[in-house]
């Protein structure tokens, strides 16, 4: 296995369409937040990164600005600004 290149670097991911950069991203080490409606076809992607190497987070469409920078700060530590 190849040491993981990206483990500094957070991605937001909007949409499934881009499941295969999402996959990508979290083979090289990367943190990707994906975001969009959620269900189930977002659970399975969900589950299948969630082994890494890199790490994997969801947050719901819609919520707003705000909101994806105070979850953003809780889940990968810092302080939020928007």
């Amino acid at each position: 296995m190849t040491s993981p290149r990206l483990g500094t670097v957070v991605v937001l991911v909007e949409g499934l369409d881009a499941t295969e950069v999402a996959r990508r991203l979290v083979a090289e080490g990367g943190t990707v937040v994906l975001t969009g409606p959620g269900g189930a076809e977002a659970g399975r992607l969900l589950a299948e990164l969630e082994d890494g190497p890199g790490r994997v987070a969801f947050f719901q469409a819609g919520a707003g600005v705000e909101a994806l920078v105070e979850f953003l700060a809780e889940q990968f530590g810092g302080r939020a600004q928007p």
